[in-house]
């Protein structure tokens, strides 16, 4: 279980801002078809074609929202953006043509549902999603993407036969990983109480990140790629498309259920790609 996020601020919710983003585009939108009467709905009082569009399109947002939800969480697309699109207005489209003949039938009537309806009104709905799915893609930026980038430089290990200094001093030693600190465009971006945390693990959340540290986590709106950009080639690596995860927090890295995960400081379970593994093997992660 992932722990929630402290104090988050309002625009930090992913889905609440999805939320109220598409429906607010939806609601623009159904103002538009309504002023312009589309569809030959202009005959009719301007107030009983809002309500119509309102009734047709704030459905579909709706829709649009839950399917949008499913296509992020399913990841498969993640950065690939213009599939995405495809995607979840396809997938909108087909239900919501059927809401949409029940709504005109009601506000309009229909002398009959034929395959020539079905196939209009399919088609109408399908650019109509189009065209509502990519305002609502394109008024935030993508938070990751798929590419993996090259494995960072690891410094080599000392060797075992190293020479020892004769005299080493009584008080020393061994240095152990330290967690890095949060890089300050990344810092300003948090609570104030975790600020002056160290940094575990970066969790892609839809377009928001979720930042780990030792005191807690919060959301921030950043891409993955800009937020590894700030870290320090030796502090950690990405290790899946929507996770970074610090080389100090790492206590386990092995293979469950066929999967391989680390297990970070905390108790955090972090998957690990394909891509990824033998190499984060051959660095010494477990």
């Amino acid at each position: 279980m992932n722990p929630p996020a402290f104090h988050a601020s309002p625009n930090a919710h992913p889905l609440r801002a999805r939320a109220l983003r598409g429906l607010g585009i939806g609601l623009a939108a159904a103002v538009v078809l309504a002023v312009l009467g589309a569809m030959n709905t202009g005959q009719a009082p301007f107030g009983y074609r809002l309500l119509y569009w309102a009734s047709v399109i704030l459905p579909g947002s709706l829709l649009g929202i839950a399917v949008q939800t499913a296509v992020s969480a399913w990841g498969a697309l993640n950065g690939r953006r213009w599939t995405e699109i495809a995607v979840v207005a396809l997938l909108v489209s087909v239900p919501h043509t059927f809401m949409v003949i029940v709504a005109t039938a009601l506000f309009f009537g229909l002398d009959a549902i034929t395959p020539g309806v079905v196939v209009f009104f399919g088609l109408t709905v399908l650019m109509v999603a189009l065209v509502l799915t990519t305002i609502n893609h394109l008024a935030v930026p993508p938070a990751a993407e798929p590419a993996y980038p090259s494995p960072p430089a690891v410094p080599a290990a000392a060797p075992v036969n190293a020479a020892v200094p004769e005299h080493p001093a009584a008080d020393a030693a061994p240095s152990l990983p330290v967690l890095p600190e949060l890089p300050e465009l990344i810092a300003e971006k948090l609570p104030v109480r975790l600020r002056q945390a160290r940094l575990i693990a970066i969790e892609a959340e839809d377009h928001y990140l979720r930042i780990h540290t030792d005191a807690g986590s919060d959301l921030v709106l950043m891409r993955m790629t800009d937020a590894c950009a700030l870290l320090h080639e030796a502090a950690g690596v990405r290790v899946h498309r929507s996770w970074w995860a610090a080389r100090a927090a790492v206590e386990t890295l092995a293979r469950r259920e066929g999967k391989a995960e680390l297990t970070l400081q905390g108790g955090l379970t972090v998957p690990v790609s394909r891509a990824m593994l033998a190499s984060l093997r051959d660095q010494g992660w477990g």
